[in-house]
């Protein structure tokens, strides 16, 4: 895995610009911590069979959430994204083919120190007919486009990874340690001191809270951000 340290925008947009030149699609993701790209159902104990569990989960969301979930008869896998935007533990990871999103995700976080943000060069992990296949039978991790069926997927540019339980390792292998996805990581370190500048030269050129979540929500969020900054 590359890894580079970003002191400046421009510096930013001149690294993930050359990923046009390595790839087709890229997707990207910003984060507070450094490496451990799991979903969140993995995350904290990777070496868990989730597998059951998740299933049970999902039969529950849709007998107890029909009148939440119009198109109830969505796919297993239309559901997970459905239900990972409203906080659901899942095997799926967010990401997107918009870097300027990911950075302002890694920026933003309440977390103090250092951020990142990761490039996957995603051409060989591209999944085909997903949507007609049952996501936890998946025979290794891939990429695919979520249908742009919510305002937060669209105005984010979404994708997402699905991951799989390896029962050969007896775990969710994490990407940076996944041999057929390790190679193709891209790392971007963002130092704890450039994270103002940064979110001030993204909300200058479009990209904010209100622009990533397009509701009241979003909007509250970017004012807060904006005049606790001018106090």
């Amino acid at each position: 895995m590359v890894t580079v340290t970003i002191n400046s925008f421009v510096e930013f947009i001149r690294q993930t610009d050359f990923m046009d030149l390595v790839a087709e699609l890229v997707v990207f993701r910003g984060q507070p911590v450094k490496g451990n790209l799991l979903p969140t159902i993995a995350r904290a104990k990777p070496a868990d069979d989730t597998t059951r569990r998740e299933k049970q989960t999902l039969e529950q969301l849709k007998l107890q959430g029909a009148s939440f979930l119009v198109g109830a008869e969505a796919s297993d896998l239309e559901l997970l994204v459905r239900a990972q935007h409203y906080g659901l533990k899942t095997r799926l990871l967010d990401w997107t083919i918009n870097p300027l999103a990911a950075l302002w995700f890694a920026c933003s976080d309440t977390a103090d120190g250092d951020v990142f943000v990761y490039g996957l060069v995603a051409d060989d992990l591209l999944a085909e007919d997903v949507y007609k296949q049952d996501p936890f039978e998946s025979a290794e991790t891939r990429v695919f486009q979520p249908r742009l069926n919510n305002p937060r997927i669209v105005a984010q540019q979404g994708w997402f990874t699905l991951h799989r339980y390896a029962a050969k390792n007896k775990r969710f292998v994490r990407l940076e340690e996944n041999p057929k996805v390790k190679d193709s990581l891209y790392e971007y370190r963002v130092p704890a001191v450039r994270r103002p500048e940064l979110l001030s030269a993204l909300d200058r050129h479009g990209v904010s809270a209100k622009t990533v979540f397009p509701d009241l929500g979003g909007l509250c969020q970017h004012l807060n951000w904006k005049y606790e900054n001018k106090q």
